[in-house]
């Protein structure tokens, strides 16, 4: 009797060593899969709907080995909102439109120029379309980045982070918009708009990050 109560205590404790064993490889196993999603959605800054306010589209976008230049589009001043086509940002990827030609940016240039592009999530991202230290206007997509046309400052299209170039600093300053799928346009608000002023140049910021 004493050897076969013996062999059950061993059994036992074999057991619930083994027990021990498996909970600690499901924790380490379950730990694992939430890092790997919570860098995924740090780095991306936009892999889940609904991570911030942007608008999606429902899918994503393939941009590997693309290069796209803005196609440019007339904008349409509906009730103090400025108004964009949803379906023709959804054909171009990014588009450019001139909100007022008279606007004075400084250094002579007037012209207040307006972006809309989709991200690699297929999300809507707003923008004034001007860096502030070359004053360009024109922005390409290439790959996954933007890229200023004059300086070829390159930012993640994700959130504009500077990456490398002269002025990554100085994205495309982000628009509040709103989206009426009604309508199938994309508005931003005229007074947003008329108080948007250029922001304050830093020559020392310009050297931090190289091509």
């Amino acid at each position: 009797m004493a050897k076969l109560n013996e062999k059950k205590a061993r059994f036992e404790a074999v057991y619930q060593q083994s027990r021990r064993r498996k909970k600690i490889v499901l924790s380490a196993f379950v730990s694992v899969l939430i890092l790997g999603i919570a860098v995924m959605i740090l780095s991306t800054r936009e892999a889940i709907p609904g991570f911030d306010n942007k608008y999606s589209i429902g899918k994503s976008m393939d941009y590997k080995n693309q290069k796209i230049e803005m196609t440019e589009v007339t904008p349409t001043i509906e009730d103090g909102r400025v108004s964009i086509s949803l379906e023709d940002l959804k054909k171009s990827s990014i588009l450019y439109l001139m909100y007022d030609p008279n606007y004075d940016v400084g250094n002579g240039q007037k012209g207040l120029p307006l972006m809309a592009y989709l991200t690699p999530a297929g999300r809507i991202t707003v923008a004034v379309s001007f860096c502030e230290p070359c004053y360009s206007r024109k922005f390409r997509i290439e790959g996954d980045v933007l890229v200023c046309n004059v300086c070829n400052t390159r930012w993640a299209m994700a959130d504009l982070t500077g990456l490398s170039g002269g002025c990554p600093k100085y994205p495309p300053d982000e628009l509040n918009y709103t989206v009426e799928e009604s309508t199938g346009k994309i508005y931003v608000e005229e007074t947003e708009l008329k108080d948007w002023k250029p922001r304050d140049y830093d020559a020392s910021t310009t050297s931090e990050m190289k091509k």
